[in-house]
């Protein structure tokens, strides 16, 4: 190998690498707030639930909406230009959250992470595409995948036991500080890389939405997928540890230590769902008609217990695996590229990935309002909401899960 192509491949593994940093740290700013932080959040804003539930509605919404037009924009302007913007979008955002309290300001902030976040996965594929053999790829696609969703892990159990040496806003504003050296180092080091030309032929379209939307499979894939990781992600992102908390009377950094571990398994299970389908012959759509029941058994038994009030551990069993289940990018993803024309699998995926997000951030709106129908009580500083209002929320989540089983049925085997 020449100098010019080893110092070409190093350069650009350096990028990659500080693009994955940045991707890092996207999950873990989407998974730690509000839930990791939502009884401080409430406590020094001195607002109710559904203010607090708006943080992460806000990223949700933006983060989805970007994923119609990151297509593009990386097909435009090449994965590493794309990155640079979003890594110093993100960075002003995560910056600006904690050295502020004025509640606009927060949540224009999280707005900002949002849209800095949405930009790094389909980046980093391309970039990795250049650089990797068709060998290597998948594994260098799960490598990133997993950097990714450590940042979810470090949200929860690892970010509680740092609060007791230094406050949420403190660790933020150092993190926030090594996201601004990376984005600067990442805008030193681009000058050096060959890029691309903008290619100026590439344009927003609507017809290739179209062709994705007309499809009745696909309608009927995106419901079932969107309500299965909705219902996962509201409650790894929004709900499930304050809920653990109040109700199963878990301490703080027991219920942190279960949403790191629904982080850790959503990682390995994105592997081990594909491993699994593979083993029975890859009858994906049956796999999925499978995981539309567990999850509607599983929301099942927390309304019973929330019925009974059955204050009980096993609840944090059940979101383990509700977690592992939520886990199917690996098998929706080839589905979708099987099922839809080359020129239009990019545009069903985007699709699926904004509709996603966008159930998330509803859910996420909803359950904060949810949660202030009954009147909560407190506990010494900190809020709890009652067995009814979590009644309410898990009874919505219940609902969807009827809904997702339906649409999972209608799926055809023959694709």
């Amino acid at each position: 190998m020449s100098i010019s192509k080893k110092n070409f491949y190093i350069t650009n593994f350096v990028l990659i690498l500080i693009g994955t940093l940045f991707y890092f740290f996207a999950n873990f700013h989407r998974i730690l707030v509000p839930g990791t932080v939502f009884d401080i959040l409430e406590q020094e804003l001195h607002v109710s639930a559904p203010y607090i539930t708006t943080f992460g509605a806000i990223y949700m919404y933006v983060y989805a909406c970007q994923q119609l037009i990151n297509g593009v924009l990386v097909d435009r302007f090449g994965g590493f230009r794309v990155m640079l913007g979003g890594g110093i979008v993100l960075a002003i955002g995560s910056l600006l959250f904690p050295i502020s309290s004025n509640l606009f300001i927060m949540y224009l902030s999280r707005g900002l992470i949002g849209l800095g976040s949405s930009t790094f996965y389909l980046s980093i594929i391309k970039e990795l595409r250049e650089v990797v053999s068709d060998k290597n790829f998948g594994m260098a696609i799960s490598v990133m995948l997993f950097i990714g969703y450590a940042g979810g892990i470090f949200a929860n159990a690892p970010f509680v036991y740092a609060m007791r040496y230094a406050s949420w806003r403190e660790i933020l504003v150092v993190l926030a500080c090594i996201l601004i050296i990376a984005a600067v180092i990442f805008a030193l080091i681009l000058p050096t890389v060959k890029l691309p030309k903008i290619n100026k032929s590439v344009k927003f379209r609507a017809l290739p939405f179209r062709l994705v939307l007309h499809k009745r499979h696909n309608r009927n894939l995106f419901s079932f997928a969107c309500c299965n990781f909705a219902i996962t992600y509201t409650i790894q992102t929004v709900i499930g540890k304050k809920f653990l908390e109040d109700f199963c009377l878990m301490p703080v950094k027991n219920a942190a230590l279960v949403l790191s571990g629904m982080a850790i398994i959503a990682a390995v299970f994105n592997i081990v769902n594909a491993y699994v389908c593979r083993l029975t012959h890859n009858h994906r759509v049956r796999f999925l008609k499978n995981a539309s029941v567990i999850t509607f058994c599983s929301l099942f038994l927390i309304c019973i217990a929330l019925i009974f009030n059955i204050r009980t551990y096993f609840i944090a069993c059940i979101f383990c695996v509700l977690a592992a289940n939520a886990s199917l990018s690996s098998i929706l993803v080839p589905i979708l590229h099987l099922t839809n024309r080359k020129m239009i699998s990019g545009t069903a995926v985007s699709i699926m990935n904004f509709c996603f997000f966008t159930l998330v951030g509803i859910l996420g709106t909803v359950t904060g309002f949810l949660l202030n129908i009954f009147e909560p009580i407190k506990r010494g500083n900190v809020t709890v909401y009652t067995n009814q209002s979590y009644l309410l929320v898990f009874g919505l989540f219940f609902i969807l899960s009827v809904f997702e089983m339906h649409k999972a049925m209608k799926l055809s085997n023959k694709y």
